[in-house]
């Protein structure tokens, strides 16, 4: 197999001996964030999420799944609508 030889791109001709890559402008504010600061109206109001872990037996972690699943309800609803109800009893 005959040796390959890699031919240059042939740009020392091009005369970019004096670039200079353009400085960094100052970032500018999208037109929605000015409007919003001039009418004191936020363009999107952060998010009221957390999260929360919860270790404990399977069965009763499986349990609560099965639940929600067969309710159709997401895991935070269901939470609150126990939390609720245990609430009411208590009373």
């Amino acid at each position: 197999m005959a040796e390959q030889t890699r031919q240059g791109l042939g740009m020392d001709d091009l005369g970019l001996d004096d670039f200079k890559p353009r400085q960094p402008s100052a970032p500018k504010k999208p037109a929605q964030k000015a409007v919003a600061e001039v009418t004191s109206f936020p363009s999107r109001e952060a998010p009221d999420d957390d999260q929360l872990n919860i270790k404990g037996p399977k069965a009763v972690l499986d349990r609560f799944r099965a639940l929600r699943k067969s309710e159709r309800y997401k895991y935070a609803d269901l939470l609150e609508f126990m939390m609720d109800t245990y609430e009411q009893k208590k009373r």
